[in-house]
């Protein structure tokens, strides 16, 4: 399986998840911020910042999983 293809399945899944978890994970990857300066930046309380996170990662790894 390519890289090429492992990151279009990543993709393809981002856009699909709820605006809330695609808004966190967004922060964390494209911006690089800690959970906690997303929690701060989004006026959320940290474990709602954390189970967004764990929510969408679960999704993302769910959908490459056939790729390995």
């Amino acid at each position: 399986v390519s890289e090429h293809e492992r990151r279009k399945r990543v993709h393809e899944v981002l856009s699909t998840l709820p605006p809330d978890q695609h808004e966190v994970v967004i922060l964390s990857y494209i911006e690089g911020l800690s959970h906690s300066e997303i929690a701060e930046r989004l006026e959320l309380p940290l474990g709602t910042v954390k189970s967004r996170m764990r929510l969408a990662y679960q999704k993302i790894r769910e959908s490459v999983e056939d790729l390995k």
